[in-house]
């Protein structure tokens, strides 16, 4: 046994009692900021409950696929998903969703990594306000921000910008860093934080204006190789980026230029989208496209909470907006406070500069300001399309500013009337709690009616209804000893169904397609197979009835819809190949193309060989029409499954206007092609992007080596 000397056990009964020192206080303070708790509740508790039944839509799964697909291969991303204006976005987001991917393909765990950063952007809130305005500021802030219904609507699914709140607070942190406490080293943070705010989305590109006012005010805080690591930062941030648009000669910068280089106008649709998050009544979730798919259900006409709740909350909402705009006046009458009168006959304006140069509090303001008024007034003239979750980067800054209004109200009392300073301690306090109250009603009326369904949005789904689906079609595939599995999503749900890439999780024998322009059906030698449908697939319906012997077997609950339905279909019998005509990889089925209904132009095909599924892989069949006698009529249909059997049927649909005229005769052209991943290769290099490139397409020969055939147009309506 080691023997210490006197001086070493005093050294280490010190460190002993310096360690105890620490969790003592640790432990007071835990104990006398007793309002951490019931932040620290709330931000988990409503953003984790009932996570299953966060929106994961066609945008959720792609971005969780990249990754998943990333850890597959073992290539690098090098781009996101597509933007709204048409270009590919930055892939950080794939990198962050790294993690849960390789914990498990199940997208859950990417919803709540994005819960517990948004839970996380809460605490931050308080620690901030705490820190530089008071702890009454920081709860009230911290509390405005987790119970508000409209963060809370971008705080749970699997989207870019759903991250944007808790880096925007990093963001600002350094920013008073460097500002109000005037210390080094914070530029490199805040540079390689506006990269990373970017790369989520670009419309946190404003925030260059509080970045450049911060400059200015702590430039003696700023050293030469600040600004050259903050750029080698933002070099390695965007490296994977940079090499995709050096490979597209920066067409994806060049787009974005040219959008937002269009004629711009001027209307309030800017405020209303900034005031939506704390006032969600304000953006009509019917109106605007994004909101209806990720609306708030508060005012929703079938929901039996909305209508009372409507009449409740309305006057709170309206308080909060003037509390909001209350704020942003107590903070302008800060800025501008003019000067004392001088000795000197100094300009006012130059005394004013002097005082706010040497003010940090007030410069904070000011960065404050510039983060939510000035970017809002340059948005209110905008020559693009705006959407709400373009600006989630305000977030939490509206919840702040209303803070600052409650806690300058108790400081103005306490200078003008000091004997109502009790009351007032007492009453803001109170007025705070009761809108707190109101936002929590209405958010908990929200998550209330999205898990009981009083919603009707065709174009939502949910995690937890589209795995319970794929359970019961394997259950009964099971149960039946059927093989094949097919899923088809109706024209109204076409980029909105995440089941395919779930299926695959599932390693089930699962064929994708979308009945947008084509249908499959088994071959009638295959038997009975399962198929699952949305609840008022139209085009499923009719084909069933035309061409197969359906019967619906089982149901799955579909949150705001009709529930999916779970056939077992067996084909009728089909004709035989038409003579002379395409005979190879695709076969002409029908002698005829049929109208149908007035609505749709039919050709019936049969697929030749098995395609295996595989790795972000699409089979694509396109079928031109071209019209040979009678009107003129030229349309190309593209179907796209994921596998298909030896022996399937495709359906290949040609929409015509009812009542139009229609040809006598078509002449008919097919091709083939498959659809693979976009990959660049440098080397032992290999990046991917969202985008799929297509191999050559193939034309489908006839018998006599031509590339079209002839058929005569038929109408039937039976």
């Amino acid at each position: 046994m080691i023997q210490l000397s006197q001086p070493d056990r005093q050294e280490t009964l010190s460190r002993r009692a310096a360690v105890l020192m620490r969790l003592s206080a640790l432990l007071r303070w835990s104990l006398q900021n007793w309002e951490i708790y019931l932040i620290i509740f709330l931000a988990l508790f409503l953003r984790l409950i009932n996570i299953d039944t966060a929106i994961f839509n066609d945008d959720e799964v792609k971005i969780f696929s990249l990754s998943h697909d990333a850890l597959v291969s073992g290539w690098i991303p090098l781009t996101s998903t597509p933007a709204s204006l048409g270009g590919l976005n930055p892939p950080l987001v794939v990198y962050f969703f790294l993690l849960p991917a390789a914990l498990s393909s199940n997208p859950l765990g990417g919803q709540v990594l994005v819960a517990l950063f948004n839970a996380a952007a809460i605490l931050l809130t308080y620690f901030f306000v705490r820190r530089y305005y008071g702890r009454l500021a920081g709860t009230i802030a911290a509390l405005l921000y987790a119970t508000s219904a409209g963060a809370w609507t971008y705080s749970r699914n699997i989207w870019p910008q759903n991250f944007l709140p808790f880096f925007v607070m990093l963001f600002i942190f350094f920013l008073f860093r460097g500002v109000v406490d005037r210390r080094k080293g914070w530029l490199i943070w805040a540079m390689l934080l506006l990269g990373v705010l970017y790369q989520f989305h670009e419309s946190s590109v404003y925030l260059v204006l509080p970045l450049a006012a911060a400059v200015l005010f702590a430039y003696r805080t700023i050293r030469w190789r600040d600004i050259a690591l903050g750029i080698v930062a933002l070099l390695v941030l965007f490296a994977p980026y940079l090499l995709w648009e050096y490979h597209v000669h920066f067409a994806d910068l060049i787009l974005l230029f040219k959008a937002t280089g269009q004629q711009a106008h001027i209307d309030s649709q800017a405020l209303r989208f900034y005031l939506f998050y704390i006032h969600p009544a304000l953006v009509d979730p019917y109106v605007d496209p994004a909101a209806r798919v990720r609306d708030t259900h508060l005012l929703l006409p079938n929901s039996p909470l909305a209508g009372q709740l409507h009449l409740l909350l309305s006057p709170v909402y309206l308080l909060s907006i003037l509390l909001l705009v209350g704020g942003i006046l107590f903070a302008l009458a800060q800025i501008f406070a003019l000067p004392a009168q001088a000795a000197t006959k100094t300009n006012i304006v130059v005394r004013w500069w002097n005082e706010l140069w040497n003010s940090p509090d007030r410069q904070g303001l000011a960065l404050l300001l510039l983060w939510q008024v000035a970017p809002l007034l340059l948005l209110t003239r905008h020559s693009i399309v705006l959407f709400v979750h373009y600006f989630i980067f305000f977030l939490p800054g509206q919840f702040i500013l209303m803070a600052l209004c409650f806690t300058h109200i108790i400081a103005l009392v306490k200078r003008l009337r000091p004997a109502w300073e009790r009351l007032a301690s007492l009453a803001v306090p109170a007025l705070a709690a009761l809108v707190i109250l109101a936002q929590l009603i209405g958010l908990g009326s929200a998550i209330v009616d999205i898990d009981a369904g009083h919603f009707q949005n065709p174009t939502f789904s949910d995690l937890s209804d589209q795995e319970h689906a794929l359970q019961v079609a394997q259950q009964v595939a099971q149960q039946r000893h059927i093989g094949r599995i097919y899923l088809t999503a109706s024209p109204i749900y076409v980029k909105v169904n995440a089941m395919d890439y779930l299926a695959q999780q599932r390693q089930m024998p699962l064929a994708f397609f979308t009945s947008e322009s084509c249908f499959i059906l088994p071959s009638p030698s295959a038997g009975p197979v399962i198929f699952i449908t949305n609840g008022d697939d139209a085009v499923a319906d009719f084909i069933f009835a035309y061409y197969a012997n359906a019967t619906l077997v089982a149901t799955s609950p579909h949150l705001g819809s009709p529930p999916y339905r779970i056939f077992v279909v067996t084909a009728k019998p089909a004709p035989a190949p038409v003579p002379h005509a395409f005979t190879r990889t695709m076969q002409l089925l029908s002698p005829t193309a049929q109208l149908l209904q007035d609505r749709w132009l039919v050709t019936r095909w049969s697929v030749q060989d098995a395609h295996p599924p595989a790795f972000r892989t699409t089979y694509n069949f396109r079928v031109q029409v071209r019209s040979v006698a009678g009107p003129a009529l030229s349309d190309t249909q593209n179907c796209t499954p994921t596998l298909t059997w030896a022996g399937d049927q495709v359906f290949a649909f040609h929409y015509v206007s009812p009542g139009t005229p229609f040809p006598s005769q078509l002449a008919l052209q097919v091709s083939t092609s498959v659809a693979h991943p976009q990959v660049l290769r440098h080397g032992p290099f290999i990046g991917f992007t969202f985008r799929t490139e297509n191999t050559t397409w193939q034309s489908v020969l006839t018998d006599d080596q031509k590339t079209s055939f002839t058929v005569p147009v038929v109408v039937n309506n039976t």
